[in-house]
């Protein structure tokens, strides 16, 4: 490591320039995994073996070592604190069927305020992350009716409204008994 007056500035090019999109994933995975060692369960990041662990960020290890549990992560925010963001919307396909097929869906919502306006200088914290441990069904439930609400919700214009890359997004109390609900990860 090099004495703090070799370090290069900050915008010298040094590090692969970020997105937020891309660091807001990345810093969810990692939150919800030094959450789940903070109560007590060993999750692991797959690292993007995404063949492996389709639709998975991390795994946990279970009693039965042939046994895992299987764990996605989605981040992002909230317009309002009365929403939760839950992730976006493919498009109508999103309207029938499953989107989640891992065993558990963390949502991460980031404060908004911070979260937009951060700079990856270290001021973004847990404090500025809730958590909601939701099971797969329970996952799938709020996220279907949350696509199938605003499909039907009519427009001003008139016509069907678009679904793809809408964000998905729900009131707070409908997920109220997911939040930090981290005991759930233990019971399966």
């Amino acid at each position: 490591m090099k004495p703090d007056d070799e370090i290069a500035p900050e915008g010298t090019g040094i590090l692969v320039p970020l997105r937020k999109t891309q660091s807001h994933g990345r810093i969810g995975e990692a939150a919800v995994t030094a959450k789940c060692w903070m109560h007590g369960i060993p999750a692991y990041n797959t690292g993007g073996l995404r063949t492996n662990f389709a639709g998975s960020d991390l795994i946990i290890d279970t009693i039965d070592p042939k046994v895992k549990r299987l764990v996605q992560v989605k981040t992002g925010y909230a317009p309002t604190k009365s929403r939760v963001y839950l992730t976006q919307c493919k498009g109508e396909c999103d309207l029938e069927g499953d989107k989640f097929v891992s065993d558990f869906v963390v949502f991460v919502n980031i404060d908004k305020k911070v979260g937009s306006t951060h700079a990856h200088n270290g001021e973004l914290s847990f404090e500025h992350l809730t958590f909601y441990v939701t099971p797969r069904a329970a996952a799938n439930q709020l996220y279907r009716s949350a696509v199938q609400r605003e499909y039907g919700r009519p427009l001003k214009a008139g016509g069907r409204r678009k679904l793809a890359n809408m964000a998905v997004e729900v009131a707070s109390e409908e997920v109220i008994p997911y939040l930090n609900a981290w005991h759930l990860m233990r019971r399966r």
